[in-house]
């Protein structure tokens, strides 16, 4: 599908306004919008986290697509059932930056991605497969996990730390171009 930009900007500051404290964006391109960004720096402000499909240009090295290149933003990498990375899903440049710290193409999280049934057209189902799948399981794990009572500092933050601790190394070891610092999951 395809929709403008101004109506996700402006989805963007209706939530952070509405004090959402979790944005998921199944959605990317591959070139930046000025709204969006201009947008999501007005939610992450709010202390909102925004979460985003990496995007399915893969296997290729700085293949994220935008928003979720952005270093402020959690991207979103798609894995299969056997922790698998498929082909299709984008790559961040993660072994040419410094290990375990998010910068700009970046890929940050991998999580399940192929064959999800999802919620589709005039209140149907159907089972489909890219990193728009996978974005919704680590922004539906920040928000039960939000860190409400952080003292000090961002909740925003505090939460995506804690999905950097509950990640499982599920792909190369190590910070890697494909599931960044792994598979969070509950313990």
């Amino acid at each position: 599908g395809s929709c403008w930009a101004d109506d996700i900007a402006h989805a963007i500051r209706t939530a952070a306004d509405e004090k959402a404290n979790v944005i998921n964006l199944s959605l990317g391109s591959d070139v930046e919008s000025p709204l969006i960004n201009e947008a999501a720096d007005y939610a992450t402000s709010k202390d909102v986290l925004i979460v985003a499909a990496a995007g399915n240009d893969g296997p290729y090295p700085a293949s994220i697509d935008y928003p979720a290149a952005k270093a402020g933003i959690v991207a979103v990498g798609g894995i299969d059932s056997s922790l698998g990375v498929p082909d299709w899903s984008s790559r961040g440049i993660n072994s040419t930056t410094l290990a375990y710290i998010v910068e700009e193409k970046d890929m940050e999280l991998g999580a399940p991605g192929v064959n999800i049934e999802s919620t589709w057209k005039n209140g149907g189902y159907a089972v489909l497969s890219g990193t728009s799948m996978a974005s919704p399981h680590v922004a539906g794990l920040a928000a039960k996990l939000w860190q409400a009572a952080a003292l000090e500092g961002s909740r925003a933050k505090a939460t995506r730390d804690l999905l950097h601790q509950l990640a499982k190394d599920i792909w190369t070891l190590g910070d890697d171009d494909s599931t960044g610092f792994g598979l969070p999951q509950v313990r």
